[in-house]
């Protein structure tokens, strides 16, 4: 027994002798933490797919989804690995999934937050309604004009003679931008059809008073980038204030029934 612990003291003692155990020892744990990664990439996983192709804005049910087994490596942060994210939820804007896909974050929606569901996204109960104003490709300084942007709107008409110009409204988000036909113009992200409607949300107060400049013969409303300074040469800047008053001054005051018929055309 003496003669084995004095044989392990040399070992020991012997440098060499400790860098060779050493580095077995390290490649050892390298060989073990190698083979755990390689593992944890190739070994599959259960994720859901889509049982038979999905359109776009569809509501995703139980019989959409089956499950399939791919190699770990495969299945990025964006992919939705569990069924209860997915069940009650909708395929967003433009979005066709393939039968046997994996579901990627960024295809899956709540009804909400459809981008075409833009009505849904008023806040109606404090007092906000849907506007759709007319306009064109011009006007929306050639497609530039974007749901999601924030716009000025500003007024141009002749008040006693003289031509003036204003910022009649600030701050607008633009929630829809649609064609002649009602359908979306950036459906076709890379061939955007022509504008004919912006649809956004305003108070019941700057509805009525969009609504009268609209039917107001003489009154063109131009659209801006929210913040410009918009300056035309021969005009006379007037106040927000300043315009609203010519335009309650020059039309019938509308009454909440015509208002709301007129929303209801909107939508």
């Amino acid at each position: 027994m003496n003669n084995i612990l004095v044989s392990l003291r040399k070992i020991i003692r012997n440098k060499n002798t400790v860098t060779i155990i050493g580095i077995i020892l390290i490649l050892v744990l390298l060989y073990f933490g190698y083979t755990k990664t390689v593992n944890s990439t190739i070994n599959p996983i259960s994720v859901p797919v889509a049982k038979q192709s999905i359109g776009e804005r569809h509501e995703i049910g139980a019989d959409d989804i089956t499950y399939k087994s791919v190699a770990a490596i495969t299945v990025g942060d964006n992919v939705i690995r569990n069924s209860s994210e997915l069940i009650g939820k909708y395929t967003n804007l433009n979005v066709t999934i393939p039968e046997g896909s994996m579901f990627y974050t960024d295809w899956i929606v709540e009804k909400d937050k459809i981008p075409g569901n833009w009505i849904e996204e008023i806040d109606t109960k404090n007092g906000y309604e849907a506007y759709y104003l007319s306009t064109d490709v011009t006007k929306t300084l050639g497609n530039s004009i974007i749901p999601g942007s924030t716009i000025d709107l500003y007024m141009m008409t002749t008040i006693n003679g003289q031509l003036v110009y204003g910022r009649l409204l600030e701050n607008i988000e633009v929630l829809v931008v649609h064609d002649g036909s009602g359908n979306d113009v950036f459906a076709n992200a890379s061939n955007p059809s022509s504008p004919s409607k912006i649809g956004f949300a305003v108070s019941h107060e700057y509805y009525v008073l969009l609504t009268k400049a609209e039917n107001l013969s003489g009154i063109t409303l131009v659209i801006a980038p929210q913040g410009s300074n918009v300056e035309l040469s021969g005009q006379v800047n007037v106040s927000s204030a300043t315009l609203r008053d010519y335009i309650d001054a020059n039309t019938v005051n509308l009454t909440d029934e015509v208002s709301a018929s007129t929303t209801e055309e909107n939508q």
